[in-house]
């Protein structure tokens, strides 16, 4: 919707500092931080948390992320319903789309709506079981990204015990 692409252009120009209409590893690297979270510096693949999040959605391989390739990343994660679309940059987008003050804190009214928009009520529940227990608190990126993350996993260890192949007897 035009709404959702003014706040995408919004969150893009946030992280985009050097106003050069490209996201690059000291900019993605410098919001991180500037929302509380520090970034792995060497990850499982041999490179930063950082350098991954832009080689997810780097369609040109220029090591920056345009706005074209930022807002194809939003689509994508957004129209995802298989969990195998990459997420990091998607899910600090999320995240800064309900930190509208910028603060580096949501609160879990905004975090409850969020998932219950992404994931449904099915979701929501499962996160937040008691309602009166989602007590009015900050939620930082870290808190965020963690429970996200939970929830992909747990997504993603459904997916493959329900797609496993039939294992194969041998013959007698």
């Amino acid at each position: 919707s035009a709404q959702d692409d003014k706040v995408i252009h919004r969150i893009f120009e946030r992280i985009d500092y050097k106003k050069d209409n490209k996201i690059d590893k000291e900019e993605l690297e410098h919001t991180l931080r500037s929302l509380g979270y520090e970034p792995v510096k060497i990850n499982q693949y041999g490179i930063s948390e950082v350098e991954q999040m832009i080689w997810e959605v780097d369609e040109d391989s220029d090591g920056c992320v345009s706005m074209e390739e930022f807002q194809m990343m939003f689509d994508r994660g957004r129209n995802d319903r298989t969990g195998h679309e990459p997420r990091k940059l998607f899910n600090l987008c999320q995240f800064m789309c309900l930190d509208r003050d910028g603060d580096g804190s949501i609160s879990t009214e905004e975090c409850m709506e969020m998932i219950m928009h992404r994931y449904g009520r099915n979701k929501m529940n499962e996160v937040f079981p008691e309602r009166s227990d989602a007590q009015e608190r900050e939620i930082t990126l870290s808190d965020f990204l963690l429970q996200v993350n939970r929830s992909q996993n747990k997504a993603a260890q459904r997916d493959n015990k329900s797609n496993k192949m039939p294992s194969i007897g041998k013959k007698k």
